[in-house]
Order: structure tokens, then sequence, then C-alpha cells
């Protein structure tokens, strides 16, 4: 089952599905502020990817030092299908000063990949699984975020596709998507 709608000529689809299994220009996932594994999709995503991109990210993190929430950082995608991973850092808690942050991290992912020149990436529910954020507090946070990127900001991207777990996730997104575009 896949919902899409378009806006401003950028594709947005929503659907359940593998993260570590699709293919785009790149696949967003949630990271901590050292870039190590952490949390069920994070863990799955980097076992798929093969430890090339656990050294990449060894790498940025030596480089870099600590990666502050709401940052978007890239490496190669190692063995996905996807080319590339931009990793995430997301807010922790619910309240309301980090659910803010929900909204920069989302923005800054799209910032990242645009100006990569991106034309598709696949994202999930940012800071759902590690930090328990429930999935109407995700989309109500990321689909506006979401949708006024792509009105006012894209120039580069052409699909973005939400890749959530399960039907709660695919059914709360999809509502928060109707409500905003139609």
């Amino acid at each position: 089952m896949v919902f899409q709608t378009t806006i401003n000529q950028t594709c947005l689809e929503v659907f359940i599905g593998d993260l570590s299994r699709v293919e785009y220009d790149a696949i967003i996932i949630p990271s901590n502020t050292r870039l190590l594994p952490s949390g069920k999709l994070r863990c799955a995503v980097l076992r798929a990817a093969g430890p090339k991109v656990q050294l990449e990210c060894n790498y940025l993190i030596n480089n870099l030092g600590l990666i502050p929430a709401c940052t978007a950082v890239v490496t190669s995608g190692g063995n996905l299908m996807s080319k590339n991973i931009i990793h995430v850092v997301g807010p922790k808690t619910a309240n309301k000063p980090e659910v803010n942050k929900l909204m920069h991290a989302t923005w800054n992912c799209l910032k990242t990949a645009n100006e990569k020149g991106y034309k598709s990436i696949g994202m999930p529910s940012i800071s759902k699984g590690v930090y328990s954020f429930s999935p109407k507090i995700c989309a109500d946070y990321m689909i506006p975020t979401v949708v006024k990127y792509m009105k006012e900001q894209n120039k580069n991207l052409k699909k973005i596709a939400l890749v959530l777990e399960d039907q709660e996730d695919y059914d709360v997104f999809c509502q928060r998507i109707k409500e905003l575009t139609c």
C-alpha cells in the first residue's frame, strides 16, 4: 500500500518498508551524537551497509567532534542500494523544546539532500524508535516541515519517500498529509 501526493512537482510518497532495502539517492537514518550504532533502525541499516559506513562515521567524528542535535551529515551508502546515508541527530525527549528540534532535524535533512543535488530520498519517522516519540508527534512536526520545505526551498528533490515501520505510523502520517494538502 502506497500513498502518494504531489507538491510543487515533487512526489511525496508514504509506505511501510525496510529502509535498508530501498533505492534512492540517499536515505536518512536517526543517529546519536557519536554516529555509533544505537536503536533498532540505525543498527539494521548500518549492518546492511557494511563496515565501510561506520568507518566513515568514525572519520567524521574524529574530524568534527560530536554531532549536535538537529545536524545532518552524509556518508556513502556502503553496500546499500541507496547511494548515500544522511545521518541526523534527532531530539531525545518529547517535551516541547525538544519536539521543536524535530522540525529542525527534518528541515536540515531536506536541506542537506537538496544541497547535495539528490533527486530522491527515503526517510523514517525520526526519533520514534530509540527516543520513543509517538507516531502522532512525529507526523505533527515532520509533515508540516516537509510540506513547507517542498513549497519554499526545494530545488532538486523529485521524490521524498516516508518509509515507515508499521500500519499505525502509515495511518497517522497519511492522515496528517491529507490534513495539510487537501
